[in-house]
């Protein structure tokens, strides 16, 4: 699959968010100024003013609706203000300096003696032992807190295929949240992979080094290669779509059907763009929803047998005129976190995925199906889904899995 960077879209808000904000230094003097040029801009909000006594300076942030905007605010803050403008900054790009992730030395290393552990005697007296206990490798190296977080950029949000570097922010980020809320060490590992087979190999070279392998905004061709290369090894693969996000949808769509007081059995549900699920519509199917039509691309949507009782959309269609209720689900236009009560995220389901797969080895079918019932259950009343941020979640879904992974059926996934 070709990069291809051309006629390069970049996503707007449509509303003032921090994605695209500025952070204002001026001398107190010069705020008022400041805050007024901010409020003359259509699409540009005043969010947060401070005042540093240190630097005898005024800190004025402000969200604006889309890059338009923020280049138009910009050039008038610096057109304006002039010599007043002591520092003008770009949130979004600051933070993705910083690299959002570090490592940390977990060991004492202060003496000689202390060094002297981590010395080539020690090494080597460690690695005979694993020699003679090839089991023990979790219980005597770090393999078993770190996870790899792989992308080739093949799927990134709704851009198409990159160059591998270009997105490595976007796992920054995602590694930033699955440490918060796992406590795991996570490594985002851009791969320059142009095939499924190239990425497969790589993806198979760096498994000993983890406890998990997770695929992120990775095409699902590629994400099969290296489920299909890995599936006779003792590291699992989690993918972030065709694991995750099918979990969080197949949670989703339970509740919507109780909501409406529908026995999943009895409930007649169509899937848009199944081919983008990745494992949903098994999963679907697994959770006790009997009659699931998969609709085509062009297809019409209009079942002579009636109005569907759920649409889960994954690609983006119309509602349908016959009033049939619509589950937006596109894994390629994630909702922001805020907004995760009624709409599924990855990070739903993720960390506790992970945390699962690291601690038994194992992903299964069944590990999938605990979650996506136990995540329904922790949704509140009236509620499609718990918030990503809610206190718990992860730790409540992640005991679900470890309760449920020795299921007698189950085979690796």
């Amino acid at each position: 699959m070709p990069h291809n960077s051309s006629n390069l879209q970049i996503p707007s808000p449509g509303r003032p968010g921090p994605a695209f904000s500025l952070t204002v230094h001026v001398h107190p003097a010069a705020a008022t100024a400041a805050a007024a040029l901010i409020a003359s801009v259509a699409g540009a909000v005043m969010t947060e003013t401070d005042h540093d006594p240190g630097l005898d300076l005024d800190r004025i942030s402000a969200d604006t609706d889309g890059p338009e905007t923020l280049l138009r605010l910009r050039t008038l803050l610096r057109d304006r203000l002039g010599t007043a403008l002591i520092h003008l900054g770009d949130p979004a790009l600051d933070a993705a300096a910083t690299g959002k992730i570090t490592q940390r030395l977990c060991v004492p290393a202060r003496t000689p003696r202390e060094r002297a552990l981590l010395d080539t005697e020690a090494d080597h007296r460690v690695i005979q032992h694993l020699l003679l206990n090839p089991g023990s490798v979790d219980s005597c190296t770090g393999r078993r807190h770190r996870i790899a977080l792989l992308s080739n950029a093949s799927a990134v949000a709704d851009l198409g295929p990159l160059p591998a570097a270009v997105v490595l922010p976007a796992l920054e980020s995602a590694a930033a949240h699955l440490r918060r809320t796992t406590g795991l060490d996570i490594y985002p590992l851009p791969i320059n992979a142009d095939t499924p087979e190239d990425f497969a190999a790589t993806a198979a070279a760096l498994a000993p080094g983890f406890a998990a392998l997770c695929l992120s905004h990775t095409h699902p061709a590629y994400v099969g290669a290296v489920r299909a290369a890995l599936e006779h090894t003792d590291t699992p693969v989690v993918d972030t779509t065709s694991h995750a996000h099918a979990v969080a949808v197949t949670a989703a769509a339970l509740n919507a059907l109780r909501h409406k007081a529908i026995p999943a059995g009895e409930a007649r549900v169509t899937l848009t763009g199944a081919h983008h699920g990745g494992d949903l519509s098994g999963l679907l199917t697994a959770a006790g929803i009997r009659t699931l039509t998969l609709h085509q691309s062009g297809a019409p949507l209009v079942d002579p047998a009636g109005p569907a009782d759920l649409l889960i959309d994954l690609t983006g269609v119309p509602a349908p005129r016959d009033g049939t209720p619509v589950l937006r689900a596109c894994p390629q236009n994630l909702p922001p976190l805020g907004a995760t009560a009624s709409r599924a995220h990855p990070l739903h389901a993720l960390p506790a995925l992970l945390s699962a797969a690291a601690r038994t080895r194992r992903l299964t079918p069944h590990s999938l199906l605990a979650a996506a019932f136990a995540l329904a259950e922790l949704a509140g009343p009236g509620r499609l889904l718990p918030s990503v941020d809610e206190p718990g979640l992860a730790q409540a879904l992640a005991s679900a899995l470890i309760r449920d992974s020795a299921h007698p059926t189950d085979s690796q996934s």
